[in-house]
């Protein structure tokens, strides 16, 4: 992974980007820790935050909402944004 994302790349109710820094401090000091699981995963930012900082850990994360759908749709989204526009005269 290149890239460190601090916030996701869709809003989300209840984001947990403002706890990111504090997420990762308290993260530093569980060092025995292997398995995290992140029950409401949302966007999956925590999972990441993770992932970057123990790369040997196993992540479980619930994507009870299908937020990946939503974002594997972000192209279609777009599109018909794009159309709605034109069809409205925006």
């Amino acid at each position: 992974m290149s890239k460190f994302y601090k916030s996701a790349p869709l809003p989300f109710q209840g984001q947990k980007r403002r706890y990111v820094g504090e997420f990762r401090r308290v993260l530093g000091e569980i060092c025995d820790a292997r398995v995290f699981v992140d029950l409401f995963g949302g966007s999956g930012l925590l999972s990441h935050v993770v992932k970057r900082e123990r790369p040997d850990a196993v992540v479980i994360y619930n994507d009870f909402d299908g937020y990946r759908t939503r974002l594997d749709n972000i192209p279609r989204t777009n599109a018909l944004i794009s159309k709605l526009r034109g069809i409205m005269g925006g």
